[in-house]
């Protein structure tokens, strides 16, 4: 299975987020802001789907929140998911067409 079809990020709510020529994440946004990303461990690349894992979650102002080195497999990673998501109010992932602002701008 190819990296970037991951079912479980997928189900998640996560997406492939990249720079070009330069790295590619799975990234979920919360609504107030937040987002977490989940590279391989070397991060610049989507984790093979057996992991390890590296995450991290940054605010809205790309201020470093919490960092996972190393997370060994999927079930790690849901259980670090789950405490960064307490506080918001869903866990389906934000889509949205307009620009979105900094609750601390």
């Amino acid at each position: 299975m190819h990296p970037s079809t991951s079912p479980e990020f997928f189900r998640l709510g996560f997406y492939v987020w990249s720079v070009p020529g330069v790295s590619r994440a799975w990234r979920y946004e919360f609504d107030d802001g937040r987002f977490v990303l989940v590279t391989d461990p070397g991060g610049y690349d989507l984790p093979e789907p057996s992991g390890p894992y590296v995450a991290i979650c940054l605010s809205c102002r790309d201020e470093q929140l919490d960092f996972q080195p190393l997370l060994r497999d999927m079930k790690s990673v849901y259980r670090w998911f789950r405490r960064q998501s307490r506080g918001t109010t869903s866990l389906e992932p934000t889509v949205s067409t307009s620009v979105r602002r900094c609750p601390m701008s």
